[in-house]
């Protein structure tokens, strides 16, 4: 008996494959919710507007948001969310060239990079960043201060389930462009 073929993701299909033919409507829905948004100069103007009660919501990143509320520049009721289906800002990875000159010494690079120790000390406590392997590995090298700080809100499991990587370069360029094209003109 045949099988059906495997069904892929919306957000899978969106960071792997060119449907920007499909994107007409999408352009057009955007074009019309902007009606209602207030755009923000970056991550520092999302945190000062959001602080100020000019808007409710914005995209940031995670780790000038929790320095921020370390320096007290954010009061300590503010709180992170990551939305369902998941937003787009993870692309970590290593790599090792073909013809690298040295391969064998980038492989035990990257494995001394991608370890539980060096992702806890160098990314999530000096970085205030999530790790970029599977925080449950780090939780044992970090002290709870720092775990509850970093996981209260967003936990491994949030992260595992709507963490996404940035989107392909030709489809990241084709959505640019369309959004130039379609809805910011």
């Amino acid at each position: 008996m045949p099988t059906a073929p495997k069904q892929t993701s919306f957000p899978a299909r969106l960071m792997t494959k060119n449907v920007a033919a499909s994107w007409d409507k999408a352009f057009a829905d955007l074009k019309d919710f902007n009606k209602n948004i207030t755009f923000t100069p970056g991550n520092a103007g999302t945190l000062d507007m959001s602080n100020r009660g000019e808007i409710f919501m914005g995209p940031v990143w995670v780790d000038m948001f929790y320095s921020w509320k370390e320096q007290g520049k954010i009061p300590p009721s503010m709180k992170l969310s990551l939305i369902a289906p998941g937003m787009p800002g993870q692309p970590m990875y290593y790599v090792t060239p073909t013809k690298a000159a040295h391969p064998e010494l980038a492989r035990e690079f990257i494995e001394l990079a991608t370890s539980p120790e060096i992702q806890a000390e160098g990314i999530v406590k000096r970085f205030n960043w999530y790790p970029g392997i599977d925080a449950e590995q780090v939780k044992s090298k970090l002290d709870s201060a720092t775990w509850e700080k970093l996981f209260a809100e967003i936990t491994p499991s949030d992260l595992a389930k709507y963490g996404k990587s940035f989107p392909i370069g030709p489809y990241f360029d084709d959505i640019k462009e369309g959004y130039e094209r379609n809805v910011s003109n």
